[in-house]
């Protein structure tokens, strides 16, 4: 060991290496006290804004010890009226992805009392988004149907906690799949054929499928609760268009059991296909902005 520390002592090397290190580690660590947090918000800023159709808005932005992008305050908009507000979002850029076309973007983003974690890969060259993976942990439903609506306030009032999975390719045409679960689930302001339900509570909502021809295709829309059961399945418009408008081809199953539910039941007999088990049916055509119901017997797939 003594002889080891002679040769270390005498390895001509030494000092300038050690000026080196210390030159090193004195940069990264003053790179890191002083780096332009502003230059990165409005670098992630334009980079988002011209590559999707939402605005945003940054509070502030930092760079970790490991290199991590931390955002506080992130604001997407859809429009003045619609939008979405994150407590903070982390980037952890891949270093490896700097020699591809495609860059590879960990994030973690936290909102509604819930997270998503996942990975967006985008284009460098046309700095568009290729792919999207997210996993959805523990979120709070009730300002998604406002964000989603074309008029910016939905007239239905929800309450729940959303969990699942999604996946998405962009190009050449997207293509994915999902499946999300909606847990204590609460539905207000229901109205059919102008007439107001009474809220629902302590439902569970089912919402999967998969994203092929330019659509969203629903293997399974269901709300089920005490005395309640609503199935939906069919073809609807991407869900990032459905604002937009779009074909609708669905076909829905109703079953109603709940004392206070029942008459209501009875008003809808006259317009839906009474099915074999007594539950009711229909199909919804037309488009989402002018839907059509028709008295038609469906086969729930």
């Amino acid at each position: 060991m003594k002889g080891f520390k002679e040769k270390i002592k005498n390895y001509k090397h030494i000092v300038p290496l050690s000026y080196i290190s210390f030159f090193v580690v004195a940069f990264f660590v003053f790179l890191l006290l002083t780096f332009p947090g502003d230059i990165v918000k409005k670098r992630l800023i334009s980079e988002i804004q011209n590559s999707t159709p939402y605005n945003v808005d940054i509070k502030t932005a930092n760079v970790s010890p490991l290199l991590n992008i931390n955002l506080k305050g992130v604001t997407i908009h859809k429009s003045r009226t619609q939008f979405i507000e994150l407590d903070s979002v982390a980037i952890k850029p891949s270093l490896l992805s700097i020699f591809s076309d495609s860059q590879k973007i960990p994030f973690t983003a936290k909102l509604h009392g819930g997270q998503v974690n996942g990975t967006l890969k985008v284009n460098k060259k046309t700095n568009k988004v290729e792919e999207i993976e997210a996993n959805i942990k523990d979120l709070k439903v009730d300002s998604i149907p406002d964000f989603l609506s074309k008029q910016g306030k939905s007239e239905i009032l929800i309450h729940g906690r959303l969990n699942g999975d999604l996946f998405v390719e962009f190009i050449p045409q997207p293509k994915g799949e999902f499946d999300f679960v909606v847990e204590g689930l609460e539905l207000d302001n229901l109205k059919v054929k102008g007439m107001k339900l009474p809220p629902l509570a302590n439902l569970t909502s089912k919402f999967n499928g998969n994203i092929a021809n330019e659509l969203t295709n629903i293997d399974e829309l269901s709300i089920v609760g005490d005395g309640i059961d609503i199935e939906i399945t069919g073809a609807a418009p991407l869900i990032w268009d459905m604002s937009h408008g779009g074909i609708l081809d669905l076909g829905y199953r109703v079953e109603i059991t709940n004392n206070d539910l029942v008459k209501y039941k009875a008003f809808l007999s006259p317009y839906l296909a009474q099915h074999r088990d007594g539950s009711l049916g229909g199909k919804i055509l037309g488009t989402v902005n002018n839907p059509r119901f028709e008295k038609d017997s469906v086969k729930i797939r």
